[in-house]
């Protein structure tokens, strides 16, 4: 090779197509030495991959048979009571899929609906879905208005307060101030609502007329409240 650089020529490929074929030879005794460590792993591998398509083929099963379930017992639900017994079964039936919590959220708004408010809003309570989602501001929603239903207003003001500043939509964010505004004044605590009032107006002006014009409504009822009441 030396001489072939030497004299301006290119090297001979045999030295190369002799390293493969020895590195060849040797993976090829490897295998042949080793074959029964290569067919387990092999095995091992088909088995890894077998059992993760069934798992992803079962979880999708699961959630097309809750779903499928959840929209028959919206479509079947007539007694009251029923649909309560019948929702308890499906979240504790199908708890770890997605489609469960819709299926707590309806069982929540039917426990409010019952009048059954401390079970609404332990149901509403469980549902983990970020509040900037639809399904977690429901259910925050719902909470706040079994809480309140309850008699514990300033956990329902708490409730509110965080819906106030982590639902998606500035008009989500209003509602929930709205609220708060709303039960404060049924507390008496006029000037306070007045203040979230006069702000969720001036904010809804520079996006919706009529939204503001709703706000400023029930702004003048607070101002009308406080001057008949000094």
């Amino acid at each position: 090779m030396a001489d072939a650089l030497a004299s301006g020529k290119r090297p001979d490929d045999g030295g190369r197509q002799d390293a493969f074929v020895r590195s060849t030879f040797r993976l090829a005794t490897w295998v042949n030495k080793n074959m029964r460590a290569v067919l387990v792993g092999a095995a091992g591998i088909a088995m890894v991959v077998a059992g993760f398509v069934y798992y992803t083929n079962f979880q999708a099963s699961v959630r097309e048979q809750a779903a499928s379930e959840l929209a028959t017992l919206r479509m079947t639900a007539v007694d009251p009571e029923l649909l309560i017994a019948d929702l308890e079964a499906y979240v504790e039936r199908f708890g770890g899929v997605a489609a469960a919590n819709e299926g707590r959220l309806l069982l929540a708004r039917t426990y409010l609906d019952e009048g059954r408010s401390v079970d609404a809003a332990r149901v509403a309570s469980t549902i983990s879905e970020a509040s900037d989602r639809p399904v977690g501001l429901a259910a925050r929603t719902l909470l706040a208005a079994a809480q309140e239903a309850s008699g514990d207003a300033e956990t329902a003001i708490s409730t509110w307060e965080a819906l106030g500043e982590t639902a998606r939509f500035a008009f989500q964010r209003r509602e929930a101030r709205a609220a708060v505004a709303r039960i404060l004044a049924s507390l008496g605590r006029l000037d306070e609502a007045e203040t979230i009032f006069a702000a969720i107006a001036e904010e809804a002006a520079r996006e919706d007329p009529v939204e503001a014009g709703v706000y400023r409504l029930r702004l003048g009822e607070i101002k009308a409240r406080r001057a008949g009441s000094g």
